[in-house]
């Protein structure tokens, strides 16, 4: 991974791309984990119990197992995550949420316009998603499309509104269709958490498989309890 130039996209247009990012055998261990969480429930009976944003076979979001598969930790806690993440946002940084992502094949729901830091639900500093393709992602099997942004001079996040049907929030309803990223299997996209983004529709007979994982420069803690909204744990805490 060149950093340098990541850095500087990152800081300059919201976000980076960086192909060929997880090595074949990381990929692999990924689907993996991929497809022993969705054989776990393989009809999503549960429709959105794995997130209040999920849409059953449409949309599934499979979260916060990483503590049950070492290839998880390996990843998130490993040198090469540490070093983007270092790069990206400082060497202070706590992974703040995990999850798959995964498109059903034929049906796939897209994603409206949002900014992930508008999910959190009160004042926090903008954190970091880094998005992996576990799949070739295409336009046609629902990629992320980027509204580019300089962050050092827009870093705000802008009023959403809720969208009952489709169980998400919404931040830009305007005619730009934005960037599309679209990538072989094993490219990481990382974007702020005050980037606005979407994803299409998966139109193809695969599902699209995706990881996201995010690192916040400080502890995002629920204000009325003080306890981390989701994790709280150091990227150095496999070697401090």
């Amino acid at each position: 991974m060149d950093l340098k130039t990541a850095a500087i996209d990152f800081r300059n247009q919201g976000y980076c791309l960086i192909k060929n990012a997880l090595a074949p055998g990381e990929l692999a261990a990924m689907r993996s984990v991929a497809e022993t969480l969705l054989a776990e429930d393989p009809d999503d009976s549960g429709g959105g119990k794995y997130h209040d944003i999920g849409r059953g076979e449409a949309r599934r979001f499979l979260r916060h197992r990483h503590d049950d598969f070492p290839a998880l930790q390996d990843l998130l806690f490993g040198d090469k995550l540490r070093a983007l993440v270092t790069a990206l946002i400082g060497p202070t940084a706590y992974l703040f949420n995990e999850q798959f992502v995964v498109k059903g094949a034929d049906a796939g729901a897209s994603f409206a316009w949002h900014q992930d830091g508008a999910y959190v639900g009160f004042a926090h500093k903008p954190y970091l998603t880094v998005w992996i393709a576990l799949d070739d992602t295409t336009e046609e099997n629902g990629c992320v499309y980027i509204l580019p942004r300089n962050l050092d001079r827009d870093s705000d996040l802008v009023p959403h509104r809720w969208d009952a049907d489709g169980k998400e929030k919404v931040g830009y309803d305007g005619p730009d269709s934005g960037v599309p990223a679209t990538c072989p299997a094993g490219t990481i996209v990382a974007f702020s958490s005050t980037t606005l983004h979407r994803s299409g529709e998966n139109r193809t007979d695969r599902r699209r498989r995706a990881y996201v994982c995010q690192y916040s420069p400080e502890e995002i803690l629920v204000p009325e309890t003080g306890r981390p909204k989701h994790f709280s744990k150091s990227i150095h805490a496999a070697t401090d």
